[in-house]
């Protein structure tokens, strides 16, 4: 799925990101964690199932912050695969499926 315009837009004001020089990385960094957490939710799953929902597009700012903040830690680093509260919102998403 294209990373729209307005989605990045939102996603930067998220994070407090004012420049415009990493947009093709913050891109990438939104386009996998939308795949990490459709692949959370349900094997199939996709981005398109779940716009529009509130829960989900909060679910991709938590997880895109968590990565851009910490880019570049080695995997001695101890740190969790999703962002805190992102796990939560994958299990009410799973729960309520397609009616998120």
């Amino acid at each position: 799925m294209a990373v729209s315009k307005e989605l990045l837009n939102s996603v930067k004001l998220y994070c407090k990101i004012d420049f415009d020089f990493e947009d093709d990385i913050i891109k990438e960094m939104i386009e996998s964690a939308q795949e990490q957490i459709c692949f959370a939710i349900d094997d199939g799953s996709t981005p398109e199932m779940f716009e529009g929902h509130a829960k989900f597009a909060l679910a991709v700012k938590k997880q895109v912050k968590e990565e851009y903040d910490h880019r570049g830690l080695s995997a001695d680093s101890n740190r969790y695969p999703l962002a805190n509260g992102v796990l939560n919102i994958i299990h009410q998403l799973r729960l309520r499926g397609g009616d998120a």
